[in-house]
Formats: C-alpha cells, structure tokens, sequence
C-alpha cells in the first residue's frame, strides 16, 4: 500500500520498459505526474538521486543490474 509521499512508475521511466505494476487509488488522491525525459533528467543529473533511483530499482526488482544504465 503507498502513503503520502510514495511513488511508482520510476522502473518504467528509468528502463524505458512497460509498467512493472499499476496502482488503483482506494480514496481520493492528487498524483503529479512526469514525462519520461523529464524524469531521467532530474534523476540521473545528481549522482546521490541517480544512486537513489538505482537502490530503489534494486529493492522493487530483488535484483541489482550495474551495467544497466539509464
């Protein structure tokens, strides 16, 4: 279940793959949304938030991929 604050849909922006899972809002629910190039931009043009994405990829996946590059 996502929280306040939560995200989804990184794996898809950062592989340039189909969704790896959906989402259904239970309540009411205010999204923002990006598009693919706007997201990698700001996420891989600082290596912390780069590092992050991957850690997250990672986790979500159960595997970590370090020849895979955005």
């Amino acid at each position: 279940m996502l929280r306040s604050g939560d995200s989804f849909g990184e794996i898809a922006l950062l592989r340039d793959v189909p969704r790896t899972a959906g989402a259904e809002a239970r309540t009411s629910a205010r999204l923002y949304g990006l598009d693919r190039d706007t997201f990698v931009a700001a996420v891989t043009g600082h290596a912390d938030s780069e590092a992050a994405a991957e850690a997250t990829i990672a986790t979500r996946l159960g595997v970590r991929r370090p020849d895979a590059g955005f």
